[in-house]
């Protein structure tokens, strides 16, 4: 081998001695590079990971107090209407009442309801056309600041109006449920759900 095969030998020794070197070098900054990008990348994937757990969490548990309060108010509105169809079943079995039976009612909320002075008892035609013959003499004699007469009838299902003048006290069936429908729901929820 002459001295310029050697210089040559030498020279592409060199230089693939320092391509080796750099190809070393850059595979060690590309493993450098790539392995920082994957501990970013898995960082970046925890916090987000972390952050959407979160809000699930968050949405699953508005979902289930969405749920149990809609599942509240559908029991409420399925209880008050079973009590508002207990009531209106009540309303109907004292309108169905046998007579004698009836106007006793009748008779004891006239008698609570009295003013004193006189005053005017007006049924529904359908009362007054089964008013019992007795039954005004029989009201007049468990009174005993007040007197009644019979009025003209009036536009009511059933109970009675009270006219005092211009007052007029409202007894019907229906205004006294309305009056106290609050009351009456209480006291059907504590029988019927308690």
């Amino acid at each position: 081998m002459t001295g310029l095969e050697k210089i040559l030998s030498q020279i592409e020794n060199e230089s693939n001695d320092r391509c080796r070197e750099i190809t070393e070098n850059a595979n060690k900054k590309a493993e450098e590079i790539i392995g920082k990008a994957q501990a970013d990348a898995q960082e970046f994937i925890s916090v987000r990971k972390a952050q959407a757990d979160k809000k699930a969490e968050l949405i699953i548990q508005s979902a289930e107090s969405s749920a149990v309060l809609t599942a509240k108010r559908t029991v409420l509105k399925e209880k008050l209407g079973i009590i508002d169809d207990t009531l209106a079943r009540s309303l109907e079995v004292i309108k169905a009442l046998p007579k004698k039976e009836y106007f006793e009612i009748l008779k004891e909320l006239v008698i609570k309801n009295a003013r004193p002075g006189e005053g005017e008892l007006r049924l529904s035609s359908e009362d007054t056309n089964k008013l019992p013959v007795n039954f005004i003499d029989s009201v007049n004699n468990s009174l005993k600041k007040s007197k009644i007469k019979l009025g003209k009838s009036t536009d009511i299902d059933s109970g009675f109006i009270l006219v005092y003048g211009d007052i007029d006290v409202n007894c019907s069936f229906d205004a006294i449920a309305a009056s106290k429908r609050d009351e009456i729901r209480d006291m059907l929820n504590n029988l019927l759900f308690n």
